[in-house]
């Protein structure tokens, strides 16, 4: 007899995953419709299957949130007054722009306030700005008896836009009509012009002596064409018949007139017989004093003129420079070579013959270089900001690495030179370029020479610091996926580069690539590269720090380095500039990472990142390396996802990149814009190879935790912590 019947059946239960909800489903009922969350928008139908096990499948398709809502978790959260989100994307909600505001919440755009505008052509992220204010410090001098020349200055406020042009209009009052305004006489010109002037002067010809004339000069940007010139925008000037002396005065919107000045009559000036000889001895006094101040700045100029034979050093972090104290060499020091070339081939032991040849087309003359503050310090030494005058004259902003002070060894200097000499052929827009080498005469303890390694100027530092930058919100900017697809393209392309001229790069990561001041990504620090030219791999054999977390699993277990092995480093360089900076295997020790690489386990697909992009990394990581793909491949690849998404002006992007690290320069209200661009300047500026940089004490966690993915490995092949 049955007492009972008990039903047990598997479902997949409701959830809510990337913006999309799905119900409570039976198992094995196969592929169900889920439904967006309030406030987001589909991209495509958002699918998954439920499967037989109660588990679901794979998503497909998927949900943003709309304008106006920003992802809060699993939900989209409407944008706060004072914040908007133009379009449907994952990012957030962005804080209004200058001069602008919302008045609700929800926004997807930003209104100017009162006063200020946007031009048609203005993207949704420039801030509003309004035409000038009126030229300043208006003058008129009178050439001739019919041509005046007229000067101004720009406008204090140029109403947040950099283009001003200027107009200039006449009237004129005639002597022999009424006290009537009117238009100037055909026959008066204005030379180079009276309309669009970028130049801040103008003659006028053709003027009249027995005439009265009104001037008006009008500043103008872009927004003054939609919206005409205000009021505030021009200043007046009249100038009166020039039967008087002239005297001229202006300001803005005001007329100021010059009042008539009619002379004595001849009669009734008294003679003063001692008046001439006063003039006299007052202009003799005026010559010497023009004569003395002359001779005084000639001799102040010539003092604080630079010898260029004469070393600079820094004294402090500014850009202050002072001479060298140290005794001008004599005939015997300049005998020895303008490089110091014949006494270092004596110093540097018996491969500096090999060295010196390989470097012998890069060494430049001390003279042309000039050393300014302090960048940064790294293994070797420290990294200085300078100015390098090129044979033609030219002065290029560069960074300088230097070897440390103190006593150091000929291993030390080889080591040091080895890195430029790998450098010294690379020629790629996507590869750091050498440009050129100094040697000069070191202290009296190592009797070694002190080599000054000179390099390109990157101005926004190295890619990972900026884009933790942009994430953390020290430089308050959103960086679009485009340009983090376009930084990937670069290092590929720069990779690709080095790798058809056979060389192995070895410490590739986001924090060993540079980003210049045109948004262009280079490939940099050398310190472990290797030629293979006559092999296809490396093996390690000597003692050296290498990037653990970077490294494929062959070089982990075997001490073994290809091209190969530098692309799954390309893969986990994605990943770096992907999650925005994130440290890679976060909480995995090093010890530990190849035994977890081995089970098939690989990093994480990051948030924001879509499963094509994801998958590109992913074949990075074969455990086969004969199975990832090549640096062109990957390039090729990378430019067909980015050729998908919605193209982004590289000017635009520069501005706005641009703008934010200005802004970030100038955030703290407690310190002027100039000092807080000082302190922050180490991290715009090319710095060394952070696998040999101790932390400083005031790095971030994850700096700290990028130190601790080094190890050392000696040449028995087996890894142990370094210090």
């Amino acid at each position: 007899m049955i007492n009972s019947v008990r039903l047990y059946y598997i479902s997949c239960r409701g959830l809510v995953r990337n913006l999309a909800r799905f119900e409570d489903a039976a198992g094995g009922s196969g592929l169900q419709i889920g439904a967006c969350v309030e406030g987001a928008v589909q991209l495509s139908v958002p699918t998954r299957e439920c499967q037989g096990d109660g588990a679901w499948g794979r998503l497909l398709g998927g949900c943003v949130c709309a304008p106006g809502h920003e992802k809060v978790g699993e939900t989209c959260k409407v944008c706060s007054i004072g914040y908007f989100k133009p379009t449907n994307e994952s990012g957030g909600c962005r804080l209004c722009p200058p001069k602008s505001t919302t008045g609700h919440g929800g926004a997807e755009r930003c209104d100017c306030l009162q006063g200020y505008y946007r031009l048609p052509s203005d993207p949704d992220l420039l801030g509003c700005t309004k035409p000038p204010s009126a030229p300043v410090n208006v003058t008129a001098d009178r050439h001739s008896s019919s041509v005046l020349g007229l000067l101004w200055d720009p406008p204090h406020d140029l109403g947040g836009r950099e283009e001003v042009m200027y107009s200039v209009g006449c009237v004129e009052k005639r002597a022999e009509t009424s006290s009537q305004w009117e238009q100037c006489r055909e026959d008066v010109f204005f030379l180079p012009g009276s309309a669009n002037l970028t130049t801040t002067a103008v003659n006028i010809t053709g003027l009249n002596g027995f005439c009265d004339y009104r001037l008006h000069i009008r500043a103008r940007n872009a927004l003054s064409i939609y919206h005409g010139a205000t009021a505030g925008s021009e200043a007046v000037i009249t100038v009166h018949r020039w039967n008087i002396p002239m005297i001229l005065t202006a300001a803005p919107v005001q007329e100021i007139s010059v009042a008539q000045m009619v002379p004595a009559p001849r009669a009734d000036r008294k003679p003063l017989p001692w008046l001439g000889l006063v003039v006299a001895m007052a202009g003799l006094l005026f010559l010497v004093i023009i004569f003395s101040t002359a001779c005084s700045l000639h001799r102040h100029y010539s003092k604080n003129t630079f010898d260029p034979m004469i070393e600079l050093v820094p004294i402090n972090p500014g850009m202050a420079f002072r001479r060298a104290e140290e005794p001008e060499p004599g005939p015997d020091s300049r005998a020895e070579g303008g490089n110091g070339v014949e006494w270092v081939v004596q110093l540097l032991g018996p491969h500096s013959s090999r060295l010196l040849e390989n470097l012998k087309e890069a060494l430049v003359e001390r003279r042309q270089l000039t050393l300014g503050k302090e960048l940064g310090k790294g293994e070797f030494g420290s990294v200085y900001e300078g100015i390098f005058t090129s044979e033609e004259n030219v002065d290029i902003r560069v960074a300088v690495k230097t070897i440390r002070v103190g006593i150091y060894t000929q291993e030390d200097l080889h080591e040091f030179l080895r890195e430029a000499e790998i450098m010294r052929s690379f020629d790629h827009e996507n590869v750091i370029r050498l440009l050129g080498v100094t040697l000069e005469r070191g202290d009296s303890l190592t009797h070694l020479p002190m080599p000054l390694v000179i390099l390109p100027f990157m101005k926004h530092g190295d890619l990972r610091r900026f884009i933790i930058a942009t994430r953390y919100g020290d430089i308050p900017m959103f960086v679009p996926l485009q340009s983090l697809l376009r930084f990937m393209v670069d290092i590929a392309a720069g990779m690709d580069y080095l790798s058809s001229h056979g060389f192995l790069h070895r410490d590739l990561a986001a924090r060993n690539c540079m980003l210049g001041d045109n948004l262009r990504v280079c490939v940099a620090d050398f310190g472990l590269s290797k030629n293979v030219e006559s092999s296809d791999y490396y093996r390690q054999k000597e003692t050296a720090r290498v990037p653990v977390k970077w490294m494929a699993m062959e070089s982990l277990s075997e001490s073994k380095y290809s091209t190969k092995s530098d692309v799954w480093a390309f893969g986990v360089t994605m990943w770096e500039i992907v999650s925005r900076g994130r440290t890679p295997y976060p909480g995995v020790q090093n010890h530990e990472l190849l035994d977890l690489l081995m089970t098939g386990q690989r990093l994480k697909q990051p948030e924001d990142c879509g499963s094509e992009l994801y998958e590109v990394m992913c074949t990075c990581w074969s455990k086969d390396p004969n199975k990832r793909p090549g640096f062109a491949a990957l390039g090729e690849t990378l430019k067909g996802l980015l050729s998908v998404l919605p193209p982004l002006e590289a000017s635009e992007e520069a501005y706005y990149i641009n703008q934010g690290l200005e802004a970030a320069a100038c955030q703290d209200v407690g310190h002027s814009c100039a000092s807080e661009m000082e302190e922050t300047a180490a991290g715009n500026v090319y710095m060394p190879a952070p696998s040999c940089a101790p932390p400083a004490a005031n790095r971030d966690l994850e700096e700290n935790l990028e130190e601790d993915n080094y190890l050392l490995f000696i040449n028995s092949g087996s890894a142990v912590e370094g210090d």
